[in-house]
């Protein structure tokens, strides 16, 4: 169905002649990463863009150089789709490397939807592997659980077979949030239904944002513990869409913004934690107080809801092992292209807000590829916890020159 990798790059990749390393793959629009000066990069998104939907059993297969709203486009006309996140611009590695969508405390994550992969190690030989039966070798188990959170690691995915999904309204809601409001709803939503999910972004203000899965069902259920906050805030935005392919835009606060002739570069840097219940309180005020010290004004924090039915997986299921997760916060630092003082301030930013958060969420979600960054180990640790060594033996097998990113 898709060109296999050209036969040129494969000798090279075998050959060890792609220098210097790492390779940098490109699969959306959203990786600052896979631009960089002086590197290789395999852009994805030409040849292998193909949307196959087979209508019988309901399964998707997709290129690794798919856009996640490209998926939602090609499933709208036959009710199914799947969970994306809250940018459609992200590619396939939204996907394999966990995927969280506002819809995944009732469906899952994205890497809970795949079926199959395709693609070649870092080694250069071709995989294809199938979701692990009761009669799967230990060996496919154990490259499976690799692929599912830490593909980028291990090799190139050039094909992905996934579960659709019925779609369904979304009710959703938006307004600005004074900080105690912002603790409060965080502390209601670890109670509500899975069908309700919580999301925020904090910059020159907060604004919040409630999602609502509709079924018809538990509809009531749902409106009613969600009414808990809303009655206490007058939300100035309600809308009922047809699925994530209309879910409004979740832009930033921010009304300091100045138009720039240069290009904005920006890390992100995303955390995962357990529920924090009464500690939302003091947790908010105190990140009011590091993004008055941000040095840029496109510098913000943010955060989304998981739990839910993403906590029923198995921990040693895949690569993403923190199930217990609720909270994924992620911190965004910006600064104009080329400006080296400013880049330097906000990683230092990033790490500020890093210590503070990580009392809350020891947990990476290595949605980015930071090996460039001095805290690369670090994160690396607090990703795959118990499970790196296992992943490093399985890199050092499928991955011995190095060509994709360290672990």
């Amino acid at each position: 169905m898709y060109e296999k990798l050209d036969k040129s790059l494969i000798n090279k990749i075998k050959n060890d002649e792609i220098i210097p390393k790492p390779l940098l793959i490109c699969s959306g629009g959203t990786s600052s990463r896979c631009a960089n000066d002086s590197q290789w990069t395999l852009d994805l998104r030409k040849n292998y863009r193909n949307i196959i939907y087979d209508k019988e059993n309901k399964f998707v297969d997709i290129g690794g150089g798919t856009l996640m709203s490209s998926i939602l486009s090609g499933l709208l006309d036959y009710g199914r789709t799947f969970p994306i996140g809250l940018s459609g611009l992200t590619g396939t590695g939204y996907i394999l490397t966990g995927g969280i969508s506002p819809i995944s405390r009732s469906r899952g994550l994205a890497i809970d939807q795949i079926i199959r992969l395709k693609g070649y190690w870092g080694n250069g030989d071709a995989f294809e592997l199938n979701l692990p039966t009761q009669f799967s070798s230990s060996e496919d188990k154990l490259k499976w659980k690799g692929l599912l959170g830490a593909a980028p690691f291990l090799g190139i995915v050039t094909e992905i077979r996934i579960n659709s999904i019925q779609n369904k309204k979304l009710m959703c809601w938006q307004e600005d949030l004074d900080p105690d409001q912002l603790a409060e709803i965080i502390y209601e939503a670890e109670n509500w239904p899975n069908s309700s999910s919580f999301h925020w972004v904090l910059s020159d203000t907060i604004r919040g944002f409630i999602v609502i899965e509709l079924d018809g069902k538990s509809d009531s259920i749902a409106i009613e513990s969600v009414n808990n906050v809303l009655k206490k805030n007058i939300f100035s935005k309600i809308s009922i869409v047809k699925g994530l392919i209309d879910l409004p835009q979740i832009e930033v606060p921010t009304f300091k913004l100045e138009r720039s002739k240069r290009r904005i570069h920006s890390e992100v840097l995303g955390v995962l934690g357990p529920p924090w219940r009464q500690g939302s309180y003091g947790l908010i005020q105190t990140l009011v107080k590091l993004i008055k010290k941000r040095p840029n004004p496109h510098c913000y924090i943010a955060a989304q809801q998981l739990g839910g039915v993403t906590s029923l997986q198995s921990k040693g299921s895949s690569s993403f092992i923190h199930r217990d997760a609720v909270w994924k916060p992620w911190i965004t630092g910006s600064w104009e292209a080329g400006n080296k003082n400013m880049k330097d301030k906000s990683i230092d930013w990033i790490e500020e807000v890093w210590e503070e958060l990580e009392k809350y969420c020891p947990g990476i979600h290595l949605a980015q590829m930071h090996d460039h960054l001095p805290w690369h180990k670090r994160e690396i640790e607090a990703a795959f916890g118990e499970w790196l060594p296992g992943l490093q033996e399985l890199k050092r097998e499928l991955d011995p020159k190095g060509l994709l990113p360290p672990l």
